[in-house]
């Protein structure tokens, strides 16, 4: 590997590395971020550093202050449901793309996911694990690559509330209904009942997280 691509990688790494830091909430919302502290813990020069902030403030994970500084993006209520509102657009165009697509092969890895949620249906560790599982193959099965990019960018957004939007009782089980109802749709072959079913399932789940921060910030 030449210079170049040794730099190319090296800058990729420092943009996960940061980017995990922020969406795993060990760099806080409205935390400053220095790129020589930055730097300094993982190991790197300043300039992949630099490259990494810049890129996280395009995706909206980290912001710019009247004084040019870089800190995390803070959290809100009306971002949340931001967030929500566009992983359900995407998500539900996915679905819908899926359902055009899907093959006989794919039924099955479909099924088997689905079937594994719902006998693990109380246990919502398990139903986020294979839910995600579920959501990773139908954007496999659309083909729709440039949707799966921007969802990336969703999802980094709605791993970091994460935390605040933790399970209610009962959601795990009521998410695998509703994943269930998503199969149903994909392999009947049916794009807008796959969309549908996949934007109330994304609703759902914007309904819960929202009251839970509600909560959480009440209790705070």
């Amino acid at each position: 590997m030449d210079d170049r691509g040794r730099r190319r990688d090296h800058g990729a790494s420092t943009y996960e590395q940061l980017r995990s830091l922020i969406v795993e909430r060990r760099l806080e919302p409205g935390m400053p971020l220095s790129a020589p502290e930055l730097a300094e813990q993982l190991g790197v020069s300043r300039t992949p550093v630099r490259e990494a902030m810049a890129t996280l403030v395009m995706e909206g994970l980290a912001v710019r202050s009247g004084s040019n500084r870089t800190m995390v993006a803070p959290v809100s209520v009306e971002e949340l449901g931001h967030v929500l509102d566009t992983r359900a657009r995407l998500e539900g165009l996915i679905a819908s793309d899926a359902a055009r697509r899907v093959t006989d092969a794919d039924v099955e890895i479909l099924e088997r996911q689905i079937l594994l949620m719902d006998r693990l249906r109380d246990d919502y560790t398990q139903v986020v694990r294979f839910g995600a599982e579920f959501h990773d193959e139908l954007q496999r099965i659309s083909g729709n690559v440039l949707a799966e990019n921007l969802l990336r960018i969703v999802r980094g957004h709605v791993d970091r509330y994460r935390s605040l939007t933790s399970a209610r009782p009962g959601r795990a089980s009521d998410a695998t209904d509703e994943h269930k109802a998503v199969f149903e749709a994909v392999v009947s072959r049916d794009p807008e009942r796959a969309e549908a079913v996949m934007r109330a399932h994304i609703d759902s789940a914007k309904a819960v997280a929202i009251s839970l921060m509600l909560e959480h910030d009440a209790d705070a």
